[in-house]
């Protein structure tokens, strides 16, 4: 039986291209044969490869630092799907009480192997489960499928929300993205937190320090 579970939930791949001098001779060709036009190609990828890295720079300063190691755990819990282990979720705050916003951090490990395409439907489908109609949703699911990897057993992804509403991602330890709106934090880490979450119960293990 195929289990289809709601787990939203992370690679972006950069690439960097280096162009050596060249002595341009006449015509559309320089001393080493390549055309021209090849270099400036090239040279518009450095361009645009150093942009992206500058992107995902500041992208990094304004994402919360990973603390789970550092941060007492609120609670964690299991899910469950009838004879199927998904993950196991834990919270992590600076006091290690749920304030009801952030800074949190919402660590989730799985067990089972889950492709990107399906976090993306089941974030929607939890969404629509909950009410939440933002403006921006469907743009933000287009920037998680580019942000999120595919899940294989043993991963382990991390949303960090601070109390500006600032947030990113981290895969096994390693900061792969965030979306650049501070509403979709707290509306995307709602999914677990909030009052009407479809998993009540995975709830009250999370910020009742109730998990075992």
């Amino acid at each position: 039986m195929r289990v289809v579970v709601w787990i939203p939930l992370l690679l972006c791949w950069m690439s960097s291209h280096t162009v050596a001098d060249f002595s341009t001779l006449p015509g559309s060709f320089v001393s080493n044969g390549v055309p021209a036009s090849s270099v400036r190609v090239a040279m518009a990828d450095s361009t645009n490869a150093q942009v992206a890295q500058a992107t995902d720079d500041a992208s990094l300063q304004h994402a919360p630092p990973l603390a789970i190691d550092d941060w007492p755990m609120v609670g964690q819990a299991r899910l469950k799907v009838l004879f199927w282990n998904i993950y196991d979720s834990a919270l992590y705050t600076p006091s290690g009480v749920w304030q009801g916003e952030g800074p949190y951090q919402l660590s989730l490990h799985y067990l089972r192997d889950i492709p990107v395409h399906q976090l993306i439907e089941q974030t929607d489908k939890a969404w629509r489960e909950q009410g939440r109609t933002h403006p921006r949703q469907a743009e933000w699911l287009a920037q998680l499928t580019d942000i999120w990897p595919d899940i294989t057993e043993g991963d382990n992804l991390v949303l960090s929300v601070a109390a500006s509403g600032h947030s990113g991602f981290w895969f096994n330890g390693e900061y792969i993205g965030a979306i650049h709106d501070e509403a979709f934090g707290p509306l995307f880490g709602g999914i677990w937190l909030d009052a009407d979450t479809p998993q009540p119960a995975l709830r009250s293990q999370l910020i009742s320090g109730a998990g075992g």
